[in-house]
């Protein structure tokens, strides 16, 4: 059993994870590739309107997205967008290990969402995944009548690494006057790599992302220890975190991320931003890209498409 009180079936799931004694850190990243870090093969898939494969040009080559309809829209209708960047420490993960969640909010939130295939570390290190980012985010930008989505609603969002991602973007679009970013969904995200927060020691293994393995993701990610201070890793370290799209950011009383997070709300806060923080406290990092019979996870979602509609009203 663990410190926390989960709910039955996170942890049911954090349980038989926990048993098989995986360490990730001491794989190749390719091994590490292979493990099915999401959904399964028998887990049900939501129906959508449809789901299309398009490219995005970018500086390292192109850039594969998922383009996903929600069920109930007609494909020329203009819609807003999620631009969803997958997590996996920026070395796994992947739009197909994303597909169910992405899937879930396409339908649950009425916007076209676009999950990016950024490239992966450690063979395109910082800040290549973070470009091939911005390039797909400027793409669906620039083309936004062919994509029939509403240039005056555009969302970025992302989970843990992802949610690194999307929170740099949302800065980075600020100083771009043809990027109208109107929210940022941050799911329990990479936020501060330059210190190690109490909830690093308090909850260093045990709860999916551990202390060791979330090290070992930034030594194949970046080229040096000193880019973890650079604020395009750590965001929190960003000189100005003033006039930024209002933001919905989960953190996980079991993560070893809560801190950093914690912290990004207090910065985004003292800065004059909109900020909506939830923290979960029956969850396990990970659990938003879980299989939809787990009620949590889906629930987050479904809350998740609650606060975009809203944005939206």
């Amino acid at each position: 059993m663990t410190k926390y009180k989960l709910d039955k079936q996170v942890q049911e799931r954090l349980d038989a994870v926990n048993e098989l004694n995986i360490k990730i850190e001491e794989m190749s990243p390719n091994e590490a590739r292979q493990i099915p870090w999401t959904a399964g093969d028998d887990d049900e898939i939501p129906d959508v309107g449809c789901v299309v494969e398009i490219g995005a040009d970018g500086p390292f080559g192109p850039i594969p997205m998922y383009h996903y309809l929600p069920k109930d829209a007609e494909y020329d209708d203009k819609l807003p967008a999620i631009v969803y960047y997958h997590g996996g420490g920026w070395v796994v993960g992947s739009r197909n290990s994303h597909d169910i969640l992405c899937r879930h909010l396409a339908n649950t939130s009425g916007c076209r969402v676009f999950s990016v295939e950024y490239r992966l570390s450690p063979d395109f290190k910082f800040p290549v995944p973070l470009e091939d980012s911005y390039s797909a985010l400027k793409f669906i930008s620039d083309n936004c009548n062919e994509l029939f989505v509403d240039p005056k609603k555009i969302i970025v969002a992302g989970d843990s690494a992802g949610g690194n991602i999307a929170a740099v973007l949302a800065i980075m679009a600020r100083e771009d006057t043809n990027l109208n970013i109107i929210y940022q969904i941050l799911l329990y995200p990479v936020i501060d790599g330059s210190k190690d927060n109490e909830s690093w020691k308090e909850n260093a293994e045990g709860y999916i992302l551990s202390s060791s393995l979330m090290n070992w993701f930034y030594e194949l990610y970046l080229a040096s220890e000193q880019e973890r201070n650079d604020w395009r890793v750590s965001p929190i370290l960003a000189e100005d975190l003033s006039n930024l799209p209002p933001c919905y950011i989960v953190t996980i009383l079991s993560d070893i991320l809560r801190d950093e997070g914690r912290d990004y709300v207090s910065k985004l806060k003292e800065a004059g931003n909109n900020v909506q923080h939830i923290e979960y406290d029956n969850a396990v990092h990970g659990f938003i890209s879980w299989p939809l019979d787990i009620k949590i996870t889906k629930k987050a979602i479904e809350d998740i498409s609650k606060s975009v509609k809203k944005i939206l009203s």
